[in-house]
């Protein structure tokens, strides 16, 4: 950035600011070429020259916790004062959207932690979804941090607000979250192209992008099929010209039961209208509702007695309407649009109307159904966030100079579909956020993906796999979440859960340095007598099983279950019937479905992360003299 008229800071070195505690702090920004720059601080002045083209940068000395402090940044006949600047543990948050998961769409599942929320020395900070495609932007300059409190909350991550809580109870120093996520995003949006083209994972056209006016053609003419789309859904569908929503139905519609799959021919694209109608009890009549449906695949707008009570426009959040002053008799309408090739209610979600503490089960309504309209499956939105290196210099490069405790990650959601070197890419990643912050040993969490059933033709077990090789880099910590997930949803709410084990790693890996993981996890396995031993690294625990585990041996084509076993504290022995010989492409396998859950743990109950291993003809001790050994 050329000079600035004005003396300007980032964004991130604003009022509310938290510094990490114990380091050197960098301070930074903007201002006229060598202008004198000095910033006053308790009992210290310190002064730098603007360069060539206006910018600035100092270090501030290590300081321990504490606050509130002001920071005085004088030069020339400019002054910025920063106020209410705390020391403390500042984090940055990275992934998509399960860490970018606000709070809004937790109540249902935390409905007291807002009025809770008070502790004013957990500070936000969220950084402008912003990409960018021909360099790095060099810093950001909108944004501003905000404290945790009541209404503050709704709209930070749910995550990184329980993350946050525990650090705060642990170590009761301030405590700041700068926020990254943007949901949706691949791995490699957050990559750079230098590293992408060094790895061999960039793709051949990608220079395309370098033209912003292509790329904004494209954006546009996305738009423009968008809005084409849905203006020839609205003018082919028979239930708008027909005023379904306020009309009964009559013996055109036919009756469905919505706990099961749509009949096939309203599964396909277009619009399916639905309608149902409910008695409420003379004693809640008059009484505020809400209306609970679930999820929907994909976009619905929902009406109440013929009026539209909310819409919603894709598959993921759950829909919760409010109705107001509930009538006598109720009729339910659902204008569903299906986009893509299969639409309906999400198996095995509540639907309800929630009146105080009473609940009128939907799920046990008749229900009944009419095609409003057919229409070829919509193509996908053109979203350049997703693409390439664009997140990465338009979010992470510009946060290069400020210091962090650490970073916690919840991504791969989106690279389900495609998973193959995800585990390269995800170790270069780290390495280059480290660098990038001047820290090689950056504590680097991440969050292994749960169990999830609602893309049964994506490989969420492959994308575990690869997720966990980057254990290989010392400093990282993998939370395990297997059944911590819902089969039938992409973002579980309870992310207590998923925080509290981050924070527990948080701590854990200051012990094991060089990788580990809040559960057991499988190092490698291999023929003993009559049996295949698994090898764990439990961390200091013992392994604990319930009876329901199982493995499964793949050789040749033929898959096998195995559940007879012995188990030690850190190895489990699995018997091999004798009628199976082991050859040499033998995998042995736990818990590699999309929608695995737990039955391996420690005996503090953290479930082992899933594993897919070959079975070798004798135990691998790592050692420099290894290859020596088989040789001779």
């Amino acid at each position: 950035m050329e000079e600035s008229p004005r003396l300007k800071l980032s964004s991130l070195l604003s009022d509310g600011a938290i510094l990490q505690r114990n380091k050197i702090n960098t301070l930074w920004g903007n201002f006229k070429r060598n202008a004198l720059v000095t910033i006053k601080f308790e009992d210290k002045v310190l002064s730098t020259i603007c360069d060539a083209n206006g910018k600035f940068k100092l270090d501030l000395p290590a300081h321990e916790a504490g606050g509130p402090f002001e920071l005085i940044i004088t030069s020339l006949n400019e002054k910025v004062v920063i106020k209410k600047v705390y020391f403390g543990d500042v984090w940055l948050l990275a992934g998509q959207s399960n860490m970018q998961l606000m709070f809004n769409r937790l109540l249902e599942k935390y409905p007291k932690e807002l009025s809770k929320a008070k502790d004013k020395l957990i500070h936000y900070f969220k950084v402008p979804e912003h990409y960018q495609f021909n360099e790095p932007m060099t810093d950001i300059y909108e944004g501003k941090w905000f404290d945790a409190i009541k209404n503050n909350l709704l709209n930070v991550s749910g995550i990184g607000y329980f993350f946050a809580k525990y650090l705060r109870k642990y170590s009761n120093v301030p405590i700041g979250i700068v926020q990254t996520a943007v949901g949706g995003t691949s791995i490699r949006s957050w990559v750079s192209e230098e590293v992408l083209k060094t790895i061999g994972e960039m793709p051949h056209d990608y220079d395309t992008l370098k033209n912003q006016d292509l790329v904004n053609h494209f954006v546009k003419e996305s738009n423009v099929y968008q809005d084409q789309y849905e203006d020839d859904r609205n003018m082919f569908d028979y239930g708008l010209k027909g005023s379904w929503a306020k009309n009964s139905i009559d013996s055109t519609w036919q009756s469905i039961d919505i706990n099961k799959d749509f009949p096939e021919k309203f599964k396909t694209s277009g619009v399916v209208w639905l309608k149902t109608t409910i008695e409420v009890p003379e004693n809640m009549v008059n009484q505020d509702a809400i209306l609970h449906l679930g999820t929907l695949i994909d976009a619905d707008e929902t009406f109440v007695n013929g009026k539209k009570i909310g819409e919603v426009s894709y598959q993921y959040p759950p829909r919760h309407y409010k109705i107001g002053k509930i009538k006598r008799k109720v009729e339910i309408t659902i204008r569903l649009k299906i986009d893509q090739k299969i639409g309906g209610f999400r198996k095995g979600k509540n639907r309800y109307i929630q009146i105080n503490n009473n609940i009128l089960d939907l799920n046990k309504c008749n229900w009944f159904a009419k095609r409003g309209c057919s229409m070829p499956s919509r193509k996908q939105w053109f979203f350049p966030q997703y693409l390439p290196s664009g997140l990465f210099n338009g979010m992470i490069y510009p946060l290069r100079n400020f210091s962090f405790n650490g970073i916690i990650w919840y991504q791969g959601e989106s690279d389900t579909h495609e998973p193959v070197n995800y585990g390269k890419v995800f170790i270069k990643l780290i390495q280059e956020w480290r660098k990038i912050f001047s820290n090689v040993n950056l504590p680097f969490l991440f969050v292994q993906l749960p169990n999830c059933g609602i893309e049964p033709n994506h490989n969420w077990g492959r994308l575990r796999s690869e997720q966990e090789k980057a254990l290989v880099l010392d400093n990282t910590g993998m939370a395990v979440t297997i059944g911590d997930g819902e089969d039938n949803d992409l973002h579980p709410l309870d992310k207590k859960v998923v925080a509290k084990k981050l924070f527990e790693l948080s701590e854990r890996i200051k012990k094991w340095t060089h990788g580990c993981a809040s559960g057991p996890i499988a190092d490698q396995a291999y023929l003993n007598n009559d049996g295949v031993v698994i090898k764990f690294n439990t961390f200091g625990r013992k392994l604990v099983i319930d009876e329901r585990l199982i493995f499964k041996l793949s050789q040749c084509g033929t898959l096998y279950t195995l559940n007879k076993f012995q188990v030690n504290d850190e190895n489990i022995v699995v018997k091999i019937p004798e009628d199976i010989k082991i050859k040499d492409d033998a995998v042995i396998s736990y818990a590699q479905e999309n929608t695995a859950h737990p039955n391996l743990f420690d005996t503090d109950r953290n479930c082992a992360a899933p594993f897919k291993l070959k079975i070798n003809n004798y135990y691998h001790i790592p050692s420099v003299l290894t290859h020596v050994l088989e040789e001779m």
